[in-house]
């Protein structure tokens, strides 16, 4: 079976001769070089070293394209263009132009050679493909998840809805679409950060995992010396964690959910579900002074409390 997921992004267009420069200086990761067909993966910091979104890149040459998170697309360009001096740099916002569509499974791979006749078999986390027809980027997906991303233009939707959502390929692959809360399913016993859930303008990238996309060797962007403090004196406040709920049913619940531990408040719930596996679960942030995976926990909401436990992610059985 190949599963698919429809995965709601933004999109912004960069030109201009500084283009990877200012992005470069402004976020996490490495940016510069990046070959014409790579792709590179960096967060948007602000000057407290918080997060502004997590932008996927692809260098085409004379143009970066980006994929920033959903309904984002706006303060990602407000953030770039407060920092945008003298610099040759033109943003454009192509939020709705395009569709990403996430495949996972052991035949991903087979799949789309076959059906793009591209060789996707020897891409890496780095590099992407560009069909010859009817333009789309193919990558693999960087994430927990796995899987291979499928980025095309919506002008060309009829056209490779068609190719791959065929009758046969249907029939032979047993293409199976993967609903929104599925999806946040598997995201949450993997330990995957959401934009607007574990990735805020509260959170720094070192607090919820995403360190990967954090060079500690590149110099200075916005937001370095706070991050770099952080990491070289080991003050990281608060780590992303799992949460295991102890209880048969989970009430209905619309508040912010506070953990605490020995009748002392000492973290926040971000992201909770009903899992298969698992049962009630969910993503959340603990104190570093309070952070012991022996330790009872509880989640306090305005109906009582609930008994649980943290756990190192992602989550195991």
């Amino acid at each position: 079976m190949l599963n698919f997921y429809r995965l709601p992004q933004d999109y912004l267009k960069f030109s201009g001769s500084d283009r990877l420069d200012l992005i470069n200086r402004l976020s996490t990761n490495q940016v510069i070089p990046l070959d014409k067909f790579s792709c590179v993966k960096t967060v948007l910091t602000s000057d407290k070293g918080r997060i502004i979104d997590l932008l996927s890149l692809y260098n085409l040459g004379d143009i970066v394209f980006a994929a920033c998170s959903f309904n984002n697309a706006k303060a990602v360009l407000e953030h770039l263009d407060k920092y945008t001096i003298m610099d040759d740099f033109t943003p454009a916002d192509l939020s709705g132009t395009h569709n990403t569509i996430q495949f996972f499974g052991d035949k991903a791979v087979e799949f789309f050679s076959g059906v793009t006749g591209c060789n996707v078999s020897g891409l890496n986390e780095s590099e992407f493909l560009v069909t010859n027809t009817h333009e789309a980027i193919i990558s693999l997906s960087d994430n927990r998840i796995g899987g291979i991303e499928f980025l095309y233009s919506i002008n060309d939707k009829e056209y490779w809805e068609n190719l791959i959502f065929s009758d046969e390929n249907i029939s032979e692959y047993g293409l199976m679409e993967v609903s929104g809360s599925d999806y946040d399913i598997k995201r949450i016993e993997l330990g995957i950060p959401a934009f607007g859930k574990e990735m805020s303008e509260l959170i720094n990238p070192l607090e919820c995992g995403l360190n990967k996309y954090v060079s500690f060797t590149k110099g200075c962007y916005i937001g370095q010396e706070v991050i770099a403090r952080l990491d070289a004196y080991d003050k990281i406040s608060k780590h992303m964690v799992g949460i295991k709920i102890n209880s048969a049913n989970l009430p209905d619940i619309d508040e912010q959910l506070k953990l605490t531990t020995e009748g002392k408040e000492c973290g926040f719930v971000t992201s909770i579900t009903n899992s298969e596996k698992y049962g009630f679960i969910a993503l959340g942030f603990v104190k570093t002074i309070f952070l012991d995976y022996s330790k009872e926990y509880k989640i306090k909401y305005k109906e009582g409390m609930l008994d649980c436990s943290i756990k190192k992610l992602p989550f195991t059985t």
